[in-house]
């Protein structure tokens, strides 16, 4: 059977647009996003997708999942998916995705190698650094932001450069590669949760 999965995000939809054409055997029960204009709604739309718009002005975070919480809950997803959600999530949002293995069913894209450069504009972040490589990290979503068990991670020459718009256009060409082949075995939830820190103080989530 097909999985069913809500995709949250904020912005253009790049993702959503790499994902839904992956051939990923999942069903979008709701595409949510917290911006009324957000392209992604409209992508959403024309696709036959169930979209929703949840404002969040003028509400706490809990305030604000937990109206998200009563789309979700019709909805009935298995797996929220971020792509491209700029909001800090809280336990309202995880707690009724968390699964009797212990993680939360909410799988995070972010454009750096985690730990490094977490938060937003990381790919301008990375460049404004003086780096010469940046990355793209797929991650379960905890509590503690641009946190969670690390998924996959892949990195990307950057040496060459010479502005973060670049950066960036070369790290979308790894995210929309990278993210649908990672979902593919996150979503059934085929895999291991390391029970062992790495180096950098994170989870690791093994693919079985």
């Amino acid at each position: 059977m097909s999985i069913p999965i809500a995709i949250l995000g904020s912005g253009r939809g790049s993702n959503f647009d790499a994902i839904t054409r992956a051939g990923l055997d999942v069903q979008v029960v709701a595409v949510v996003s917290d911006q009324a204009d957000a392209p992604i709604l409209e992508k959403a739309r024309q696709a036959g997708h169930p979209t929703h718009f949840v404002a969040a002005q003028g509400l706490s975070r809990v305030d604000h999942e937990r109206k998200i919480l009563d789309v979700l809950l019709k909805a009935q997803p298995r797996f929220l998916v971020m792509a491209g959600y700029m909001r800090i999530v809280t336990a309202a949002l995880l707690e009724p995705f968390r699964s009797e293995r212990g993680y939360a069913r909410v799988v995070n894209i972010h454009p750096s190698l985690l730990p490094s450069f977490p938060g937003v504009r990381a790919y301008e972040q990375t460049f404004r650094f003086g780096a010469k490589v940046a990355g793209v990290t797929i991650h379960l979503v905890d509590l503690e932001v641009d946190n969670g068990p690390i998924c996959a991670q892949e990195a990307f020459d950057i040496s060459d450069c010479r502005t973060a718009e670049e950066v960036e256009q070369r790290g979308l060409k790894v995210e929309h590669r990278l993210f649908p082949q990672t979902l593919k075995w996150v979503l059934p939830e085929s895999f291991t949760v390391s029970n062992a820190e790495c180096a950098q103080g994170r989870f690791h989530v093994r693919p079985n």
